[in-house]
């Protein structure tokens, strides 16, 4: 701050120019003849000179004893910076461009003030220790710009900008055009502050010396990324970034099936058309595209064949079965009909190649399984939704040899199943339809009659095989307890 005998002159009321010339004479003159009428205000210690400084200079050079007037405590430094805006504006005959030089300054000062403010706040009411409510803030959250949610500094931001604004008289146009003054060419900006250029004719010359500038050389581009080509089930090509890390399973962390830690996706994309289908709703959002690039198409990702090699188990997760699990290719059927053979079979001798993770595989199309050379920890699963699948499921299932677990999902179970015999079965799975948005529209929940599960926990329970439940059966609902089990290994 700037001082004026044994006061500071607060730093916003300096952004005001003094008076010269024939003005301050005319001021002079009168303190002469009538002595200080309008008294100079200081803050309520008596340390900081608010308001007039220009009168102050005048007593001096009168030779008058000054008059002061002291603000009460109460007065914050917003409230202060108000009163100089109104003192200054009250008396003085600025024009257009002063005004928005003024908006600027006082915008400034203002923020400065608000943050000021809410640190003292912080400071005087630490957080409670003991409080048990969370301790996420506005500022952990990711920010936006967009104007519908802004942040709380964005919102701080504009009220201040429109508050100056306003106070001032100065337009949103005229401030703007300050701010740029001020940062492309400051000595043009204190010109318009001092009344010494209009706003307009400054702006002018910032745009003229910034055409005027030696133009910078280009940047190097940056190249652009390596790019794979995949292929479709029918041959055709499509481009795929390559990806920066080496490949590895997708940690499902509650999103996935509740006995497997990992999902793996060489393979995207199914044929079936189940009009329920929840991967066909992942792979055709908008969200997800990226990843998706043939969208529903069968794609095969030779790119991730790696990711059995190069995944590691966390050590915090060591001893947790469902982190020896992965499901296979959660995001298509492996086994459809129209999946190239060549595809199976690189798979597979991923699989094999790293037998110390149980790989849960799962198709409508169970019949591709016989033959196949299985990894000793495979679960080999096939899903069963109505009827028709039936006869396919248990004729495959009784030719099938060297899985460690054979299962049968009847998830989403759409009509009542009649099975001859579910002895080459070693797990049972029965779940409800739940609601999914597909790309012709919201296709509703669906869930089974008691006596479709009932019949089949009974069918499954004579054969031997052990059962689960899903829980979207019970919708989340508190009530009878179900069925939890898992294979025996």
């Amino acid at each position: 701050m700037a001082k004026l005998g044994s006061y500071e002159v607060h730093a916003f009321a300096g952004a005001f120019p003094l008076i010269d010339g024939e003005e301050f004479e005319e001021l002079v003159r009168d303190i002469k003849r009538n002595g200080l009428r309008e008294p100079i205000i200081l803050n309520h210690d008596r340390t900081v000179l608010i308001d007039g400084r220009n009168r102050w200079r005048a007593c001096e050079e009168a030779g008058s004893d000054p008059v002061f007037e002291t603000l009460p405590e109460r007065y914050t430094e917003h409230m202060i910076l108000d009163l100089i805006v109104s003192k200054n504006l009250a008396r003085r005959q600025l024009n257009q461009g002063q005004k928005s030089a003024m908006a600027v300054e006082y915008e400034r000062y203002h923020e400065a003030a608000t943050k000021a403010a809410e640190t003292k706040r912080k400071i005087a009411t630490p957080r409670n220790q003991y409080s048990t409510e969370s301790s996420a803030t506005v500022a952990d959250l990711p920010q936006s710009h967009n104007e519908e949610y802004p942040s709380s500094t964005q919102r701080e931001e504009r009220k201040s900008r429109e508050r100056a604004a306003k106070i001032t008289g100065a337009s949103g146009r005229g401030v703007q055009q300050a701010k740029a003054v001020l940062r492309d060419a400051p000595d043009l900006y204190e010109k318009v502050r001092a009344g010494a250029i209009a706003l307009d004719a400054a702006d002018r010359q910032r745009k003229q010396r910034i055409a005027a500038m030696p133009k910078p050389e280009p940047a190097p581009s940056k190249p652009g990324p390596v790019m794979l080509t995949l292929r479709t089930h029918d041959g055709a090509e499509v481009p795929y970034p390559k990806p920066a890390a080496k490949a590895t399973f997708n940690e499902s962390k509650g999103d996935g099936i509740s006995w497997a830690a990992w999902s793996w996706n060489p393979v995207t994309g199914c044929l079936h058309g189940c009009t329920y289908c929840y991967a066909r709703e992942i792979a055709t959002n908008e969200r997800f595209r990226p990843g998706f690039p043939a969208g529903f198409t069968p794609l095969f990702h030779h790119e991730r064949l790696d990711a059995p090699a190069n995944t590691v188990i966390p050590a915090a997760h060591r001893d947790d079965p469902a982190y020896q699990r992965v499901f296979v290719c959660s995001m298509a059927d492996l086994y459809g009909r129209w999946v190239p053979q060549e595809w199976i079979e690189q798979v597979h001798a991923s699989m094999c190649a790293n037998p110390a993770w149980q790989y849960i595989t799962l198709t409508k199309f169970p019949d591709r399984y016989v033959g196949l050379d299985m990894p000793p920890g495979a679960w080999v699963g096939t899903s069963v939704d109505e009827q028709k699948r039936v006869r396919i499921a248990e004729r495959a299932f009784r030719q099938i040899d060297g899985a460690a677990v054979k299962w049968l999902s009847l998830e989403p179970l759409l009509e009542p199943l009649e099975f001859e015999d579910l002895s080459m079965f070693d797990w049972v799975v029965i779940g409800a339809q739940t609601e999914t948005r597909q790309p012709s529209g919201t296709v509703p929940a669906f869930a089974p009659a008691f006596e479709w599960v009932a019949r089949l926990v009974a069918q499954a329970r004579d054969a031997g095989c052990r059962v689960h439940l899903k829980p979207n059966l019970f919708n989340g609902r508190p009530g009878m307890q179900p069925i939890d089990e898992y294979p025996q290994q």
